[in-house]
């Protein structure tokens, strides 16, 4: 009996390989999810920095940890606020609903200047956190082989599989912590006719020190889909930093209306492209603001 979920090829069908490959092959296709790779990992390749340096009158914002750029010599930045500029000459001139996307401006930032912006050392937490992944998936290989052996049955394999899941966890937060890359974000998904208003929600009560260090919004892409902004916090440990945040969210009113929660989510999670749809079984968000604004 087959117990893989990812597993969709015949068993006649050895074009992709043998059973292990084809396994390993799909669970990465089921895991692979565009908005992050386009909003995080597309913006780190180098091509796109080879782009941004040929257009010098864009602002090339690739990280977190040049809070106040320089303006370009044609005028204020082009994915964020200027260094002089006004509150609402900044929203007027990159509104989120028109503003086009460009692989330049993946997204418009607006830094709270009064708290220095970190980024840590991003390249050895991607490099280690591989590493932790590798480790995981060679692991769980073994579990599901001596699973399909004693007959194949999926409760045994989940109280297999969850331990190694919880020390891999714990030793990926441990990792961000490690290498100072402790940022995480709470998720708004406004749709298209909103996200002015609520972008510029965000913006002012940042201007005011009322939520966190920084927060972006996703540019116009031309799909007509809801928007992505983030709200970030400083360390996704500081619980009640979080807290506060998601509490001042809530009461200036972007949260909505009803039970619908949204989530919190670490950028160490982030960049290693772990969605909710993940081969390793994490759960891809630390917290809902269900949950935390019950505490």
């Amino acid at each position: 009996m087959n117990t893989n979920p990812y597993e969709i090829l015949s068993d006649e069908s050895s074009f992709y390989g043998d059973e292990e490959e084809t396994n390993r092959l799909e669970a990465l296709v089921a895991s692979f999810d565009p908005e992050p790779y386009w909003g995080e990992h597309h913006q780190r390749l180098l091509s796109t920095r080879q782009y941004n340096l040929k257009a010098p009158t864009m602002s090339s914002d690739i990280s977190m940890k040049d809070a106040s750029p320089s303006p370009s010599p044609t005028g204020p930045p082009q994915d964020r606020r200027g260094r002089t500029e006004s509150v609402d000459h900044f929203l007027s001139r990159l509104p989120p609903s028109t503003t086009k996307l460009t692989p330049s401006r993946p997204w418009i930032w607006m830094h709270n200047r009064n708290i220095p912006s970190k980024e840590g050392d991003v390249p050895t937490l991607l490099r280690k956190g591989h590493e932790l992944l590798q480790e995981y998936e060679n692991e769980s290989v073994i579990i599901r082989e001596a699973n399909d052996k004693s007959g194949g049955k999926m409760a045994p394999l989940k109280r297999a599989l969850k331990p190694i899941r919880a020390e891999l966890e714990k030793n990926l937060l441990a990792l961000a912590r490690e290498t100072g890359v402790t940022h995480g974000k709470w998720m708004l998904f406004p749709t298209v006719d909103q996200v002015d208003e609520c972008w510029g929600t965000v913006v002012r009560a940042m201007e005011k020190g009322e939520l966190g260090d920084a927060a972006k919004v996703a540019p116009n892409d031309g799909s007509g889909e809801s928007r992505l902004i983030c709200v970030y916090t400083a360390d996704f440990g500081d619980a009640e930093d979080v807290k506060r945040v998601v509490k001042k969210m809530s009461e200036i009113g972007l949260l909505g209306k009803g039970a619908r929660p949204i989530y919190y989510k670490s950028d160490v999670y982030t960049l290693l492209e772990i969605t909710s749809k993940n081969a390793y079984g994490l759960k891809a968000s630390m917290f809902s603001s269900l949950n935390v604004l019950r505490k």
